[in-house]
């Protein structure tokens, strides 16, 4: 994961450097234009293949569940506020926010709450136009197999997967990467919250693992911004990342009681911004 944000990064400043340039006449200019085309498409290939490398709100929920860490819905995010999301950036947000709930409730069989969280997901999706992949159809079909957990969990990753290769297609990468990091967010907030209920030293290699994993991940998330910060609102949201990575480097060692509370201030603060 540390190898993809080092490609990332010079992708980025490469980028950067050439749109510096100066255009000294129509041929050179012609020249820089196709050559930074041909950046920007290779930072579009290498964030696709971010988001493939990323762990999905359904990994982490399942290795929490196999610490037999017991399911609560206290800490969802309510399908209630979907209303209020009226810009793209908070719709793509909280489309990864919903999405990662939906995981969670579906790995853990709460299948009411599944149905209820695909139909929010769905009409943000509508919002976003890529209603294609959470449809009326796929609604369908998940009531008709809601008691094949597998099934389930399975047609959620194909869709969260299908919606933001289709935005990277549509070269709309931007929105794909919101909705990535909001998707990470919610889980990191789910994990945060359910490794309380922990035993952190009899399952100390375990959470190890987590935590390492979500600390990787958030270097990739960072890495994949950086692509394109010359969006402001993109800007904004790695700066957020940014102070979270500043946290997580405190960290050392076996993974405390303190530690994990003293990142679920950070991530709340995230998270209420983006919920907000």
């Amino acid at each position: 994961m540390k190898h993809h944000t080092k490609i990332i990064l010079t992708l980025a400043v490469g980028a950067a450097m050439m749109a510096s340039c100066t255009q000294v006449n129509d041929n050179s200019t012609k020249s820089q234009s196709d050559t930074l085309s041909k950046v920007q498409k290779q930072a579009f290939n290498q964030a696709k293949a971010v988001f493939y490398a990323l762990p999905s709100p359904v990994e982490t929920a399942t290795m929490l569940d196999n610490l037999g860490v017991k399911f609560t819905d206290k800490y969802l995010h309510s399908t209630a506020d979907a209303v209020k999301y009226n810009t793209t950036q908070s719709e793509a947000l909280n489309l990864g926010i919903y999405t990662a709930d939906m995981s969670f409730c579906a790995l853990y069989e709460q299948n009411q709450a599944v149905i209820d969280y695909l139909s929010t997901v769905k009409k943000l999706s509508d919002k976003l136009g890529i209603s294609g992949f959470f449809n009326d159809s796929t609604i369908q079909t998940f009531q008709n197999n809601i008691n094949n957990k597998n099934k389930i969990i399975n047609s959620i990753s194909e869709s969260y997967s299908k919606s933001t290769s289709f935005l990277d297609e549509q070269e709309r990468t931007e929105i794909a990467s919101t909705i990535i990091v909001g998707g990470w967010i919610e889980t990191l907030h789910l994990t945060l919250n359910m490794l309380k209920d922990v035993n952190l030293k009899n399952n100390k290699a375990d959470v190890n693992d987590i935590m390492l994993n979500q600390q990787f991940t958030l270097e990739d998330l960072i890495g994949m911004l950086e692509l394109f910060k010359e969006d402001p609102y993109i800007s904004q949201l790695e700066e957020k990342l940014v102070g979270l990575k500043k946290t997580f480097d405190t960290l050392h060692g076996e993974i405390t009681v303190e530690q994990i509370e003293t990142l679920e201030k950070s991530v709340m603060q995230i998270r209420n911004n983006f919920i907000q």
